[in-house]
């Protein structure tokens, strides 16, 4: 099992991590959780602090969570704004995908 610092380490090599939900769950209690969004379509959008910075969890499926490194509150703010506007697109019917990996 992944500890929180062999977490942040790779957040900071890769950026992006994709966990097991089992994994994140051992996990979650290691980062301050900051915020919360309910996405209607895949979850939750969850902000959490990392020593490496704030970071973003989503749920591309079910069984697993994506750990994305986005640094301060402005790009965080950011990100949370653009992907929220993803899944009100998706939730309209869009069509459209998030692609978590990139």
């Amino acid at each position: 099992m992944m500890s929180a610092e062999q977490l942040e380490r790779r957040l900071v090599d890769e950026r992006i991590v994709p966990l097991a939900v089992g994994e994140w769950a051992a996990l979650t209690g290691a980062f301050e959780e900051v915020a919360r969004h309910h996405t209607m379509v895949a979850g939750d959008l969850v902000v959490v602090r990392t020593r490496a910075g704030l970071a973003a969890v989503e749920r591309p499926i079910p069984d697993e969570r994506v750990v994305r490194l986005l640094g301060n509150e402005a790009t965080a703010r950011s990100f949370v704004e653009h992907r929220m506007a993803q899944y009100e697109r998706m939730w309209d019917g869009c069509g459209c995908r998030v692609d978590y990996y990139a």
